[in-house]
């Protein structure tokens, strides 16, 4: 079997095979996560009417996410901030909306984004739990294999943005393998049964799987403490926020913070706490 079928060459007894390894790249401390995404969260939704999500399912969503990918604990916080009737009416205007054509989920997508913490990776894991035959997460393993497993080289190292605009160039991408090996084989996979192979891939390339476990244990080397290098880290964090969750409560609240400024009539206070304010973003937040 080729271990690294390209998105377009995979055939369904490759695409079989390596489904079935899935349980066995998945760490031991993830499986209840797994559980709860997969099995738990699922079932519940379907059992309600109008479905939906709550709050607390919301928040077990984003633990899986940031479990499977990159940690930016900004993320949970802010998912925390919104109130359960919130995300119960959002997930359900979101969750009766048809989906039957990329629009469909473009615009499904937009709304489950408008909750705080939720950009279009996290909607789209959302949707995929109330769809998950048509409707695949956006994951760094599907997009890097579904847009770039062509290229020379492979594309398991490059960087992605996070935006709805990349989301809508995966989609139609899966639902293109989805129809290919159903007309070649008349058999019907899912977009999380894609996703799934995706990961497994990406654990059996050669940048794929290791690249993080790498940078994971490279130490960051300490920049120098100027003012340029300061502010370009800054500007770095902030765009990792904003991609991945492109939320006005994570923008606004970082505009805010730089707007403050030292007034003659409260020097003494504002001086403190402009200090305080300088050691913080020296930290990174």
């Amino acid at each position: 079997m080729d271990e690294h079928p390209g998105f377009d060459a995979i055939n369904l007894a490759t695409f079989t095979a390596l489904l079935a390894d899935y349980p066995s790249v998945i760490a031991e401390t993830l499986a209840t996560l797994d559980e709860q995404r997969l099995v738990t969260i699922p079932a519940a939704v379907r059992s309600r009417d109008p479905q939906h999500l709550t709050k607390e399912e919301l928040a077990l969503l984003m633990d899986w996410k940031l479990s499977h990918g990159k940690f930016r604990p900004q993320l949970k916080k802010l998912v925390q901030q919104n109130e359960g009737v919130t995300v119960k009416s959002t997930t359900i205007e979101a969750f009766r909306m048809p989906l039957q054509t990329d629009a469909d989920v473009g615009k499904a997508i937009s709304t489950l984004s408008t909750l705080r913490g939720v950009g279009p990776a996290t909607a789209s894991l959302l949707l995929s739990v109330k769809d998950e035959a048509r409707v695949p997460f956006f994951s760094d393993e599907l997009y890097r294999w579904a847009l770039w497993s062509n290229e020379a080289g492979g594309g398991w190292k490059r960087e992605i943005k996070y935006s709805e605009k990349s989301y809508m160039e995966l989609f139609p991408r899966v639902q293109e393998l989805r129809e290919r090996l159903k007309r070649e084989n008349g058999e019907t996979v899912s977009a999380l049964q894609v996703e799934s192979v995706a990961y497994v891939l990406a654990r059996r390339s050669p940048s794929g799987g290791k690249e993080a476990k790498s940078l994971a244990r490279s130490p960051a080397k300490a920049p120098a403490k100027t003012p340029a290098k300061l502010k370009r880290k800054r500007k770095v964090e902030e765009k990792e926020i904003v991609e991945d969750a492109e939320t006005a409560e994570v923008t606004g609240a970082k505009r805010k913070s730089k707007a403050r400024k030292p007034t003659k009539t409260d020097a003494p206070v504002v001086s403190a706490g402009s200090e305080n304010g300088k050691k913080r973003k020296g930290s990174g937040g």
